[in-house]
């Protein structure tokens, strides 16, 4: 691998789109969304869709579980991280993979900002399709060699 494909932009990977609620959804919905989704983080939004937090796997289990909370009396602004660090698709891979690294993140909001530098998301990506590119990267070297 070499450093051209960490400065390919990220929307050259296949990230997903972002799951979401509204503040106010009970965090027993989100657990629902993840189960059903297979995914490890939700979005929260505004009225507006703007993006607003972000509930990990990890802030369910620190605030919820470990709190021994009820998930359907918990709102989710209750347990989400506000203001979550986001991208945009146009941003470099390296740029993703720095942001994780230096937040200990395994996902980051894609986002289009407005001319009021409000947040509005329109994708999610990984740590998993990061590696995921980067592996098959490696495939195509290991085939030409």
């Amino acid at each position: 691998m070499d450093a051209r494909t960490l400065s390919l932009p990220i929307s050259t990977l296949n990230y997903k789109q972002p799951a979401a609620v509204q503040v106010g959804t009970p965090v027993s919905v989100v657990i629902d969304i993840m189960q059903g989704a297979g995914g490890g983080c939700v979005l929260v939004v505004d009225a507006e869709e703007r993006l607003v937090g972000i509930v990990t796997e990890r802030d369910l289990l620190v605030q919820v579980c470990g709190q021994r909370l009820a998930p359907a009396a918990v709102n989710v602004e209750q347990v989400m991280t506000e203001a979550p660090e986001s991208l945009r698709a146009s941003d470099p891979i390296a740029f993703a993979l720095n942001l994780m690294h230096l937040g200990h993140f395994r996902h980051i909001p894609l986002c289009i900002w407005d001319d009021q530098h409000y947040e509005y998301p329109v994708g999610l990506i990984s740590t998993r399709d990061i590696l995921e590119h980067v592996a098959i990267f490696i495939e195509n070297q290991e085939g030409d060699a």
